[in-house]
């Protein structure tokens, strides 16, 4: 500060250092509640629920889960729709938050008090999202409470003025001799109406539901009413259905009997057809190659069946001939039988002999188109055809064979002349000289033939 300093100047700053100084502490005090309210408002889970009727909630009143306290009714206020909306805070930190599906029901301690009314919370399923706090339950999701009076309100003049003559006598209903069954019977009927309240809340809890149940029934009430003429003849011929199967009813025991044994025949014929299917199971898919030239075949067979039934006619009108020379020939069984059986001996008989000629086919072949001189061909000249005629035979086999009916069995000249007679059991190939390459004589079998009965390799070296 410069300059002289006045009483007037000095007050004037005190005056506005104290001013700041209360400023200051207003602002901390302030700054101290909003910090508190914060923090508890931070502890606190806020819930709406609108009702259609508060239902002489107060505040200050009950919030209860599974009937313990878990907060309480902080403020009752009005919806611009006319609802009471209802907040309440709670205060156990262990359920907050909800989650959706919560429902909220009005519920009283007892009958009489305005002050005996609280909230109950049924929790929703915890798979369910999350409300935040400050979320509000709408009004499907809320039940409120019917009072005695509303009831009473119900009530016409004459009913009203029944139900005080009621009251007024009832004196004489719990006095004398009646009063104790009377009084029997309300202790019986407590238990009773305490189920029934308990059935109206669960129904009252799904006020929903049961509208979704009572519109369906009235709509499908009235498609029946549309249906009467149809009902009524459904009623009708169900009872002549029913009739029928009285007038069988004997029929039906012996079904009924005989059932069991069907049944159990019936579940062996399954299993054994599972097992065939099983079988047939490559069967079929073998199947599938074929069905293409299965499908031409079909696509030809009905022309050809068409052009076959007049062949098929003719047949058929042969077949009394037929069947007539099949029964002549009845006669003949027995000795055909005879003349088969001994065809089959005279088969096996011959079988050496078969076997035989099979071998020796080849040497009768060349013995008969050959001859012994050999292939003939025919040339051509100016002279016109002469024939050519080339011996393949050795000339020593050759003269051999001319001298053999001379000879004795003992070669002549050794070496020269082989000459034998009595040659009965050359094999295969043995009547010419053994080829270099072994080829010939073939011995098929050791007792066909005699080796010692061929011609031997000599006679290519006279």
């Amino acid at each position: 500060m410069s300059g002289d300093i006045g009483p007037a100047s000095l007050l004037a700053w005190l005056a506005r250092l104290n001013a700041r100084v209360v400023l200051g502490s207003i602002a901390t005090v302030l700054l101290a509640l909003t910090i508190l309210v914060l923090l508890t408002s931070a502890n606190t889970y806020t819930l709406h629920a609108d009702f259609a009727d508060a239902g002489q909630l107060v505040t200050g009143g009950e919030v209860q889960i599974a009937g313990r306290p878990v907060g309480t009714i902080s403020n009752l206020s009005l919806t611009p729709n006319g609802l009471a909306e209802v907040t309440m805070s709670i205060d156990d930190a262990d359920l907050a938050p909800l989650y959706y599906g919560t429902r909220a029901i009005i519920r009283a301690v007892g009958q009489a008090g305005v002050d005996n009314r609280f909230i109950q919370l049924i929790p929703g399923a915890s798979s369910a999202p999350m409300m935040r706090s400050g979320a509000t339950l709408p009004l499907s999701q809320t039940t409120g409470i019917v009072d005695l009076d509303e009831v009473l309100d119900t009530f016409d003049p004459k009913t009203r003025a029944a139900v005080q003559q009621l009251i007024a006598n009832s004196s004489q209903v719990f006095a004398g001799s009646g009063s104790h069954y009377f009084n029997s019977m309300l202790s019986q009927l407590d238990p009773a109406l305490d189920a029934l309240d308990g059935v109206t809340s669960q129904v009252a809890e799904d006020n929903l539901a049961l509208g979704q149940l009572v519109r369906s029934g009235a709509t499908a009430a009235a498609a029946v009413a549309g249906r009467s003429t149809d009902l009524q003849n459904a009623v009708s011929n169900a009872a002549s259905t029913f009739a029928a199967v009285a007038s069988e009813r004997s029929q039906l025991a012996d079904l009924l009997t005989r059932a069991p044994a069907v049944l159990t025949e019936a579940g062996s014929t399954l299993h054994q057809t599972a097992d065939a299917v099983d079988a047939l199971r490559p069967d079929l898919r073998a199947i599938v190659p074929v069905a293409g030239p299965l499908r031409r075949l079909l696509t030809i067979l009905p022309p050809t069946l068409h052009r076959a039934t007049p062949v098929v006619g003719e047949l058929n009108t042969e077949l009394p001939s037929l069947r007539t020379a099949l029964a002549r020939l009845a006669p003949l069984a027995g000795p055909a039988v005879r003349a088969l059986e001994s065809t089959g001996t005279a088969f096996k008989l011959a079988m050496p002999i078969l076997v035989g000629l099979r071998e020796y086919g080849s040497d009768l072949v060349l013995g008969l188109f050959n001859g012994l001189g050999g292939l003939v061909s025919g040339p051509y000249t100016s002279q016109g055809h002469y024939a050519k005629l080339n011996f393949v035979q050795s000339l020593q086999t050759l003269a051999a064979g001319l001298g053999s009916q001379l000879l004795t069995k003992s070669a002549l000249v050794p070496g020269v002349l082989d000459v034998r007679t009595k040659v009965y059991a050359r094999c295969p190939g043995g009547d010419a000289p053994p080829a270099p390459d072994g080829s010939n004589p073939w011995i098929p079998q050791q007792d066909l033939c005699d080796p010692a009965d061929d011609v031997p390799l000599s006679v290519d070296f006279p």
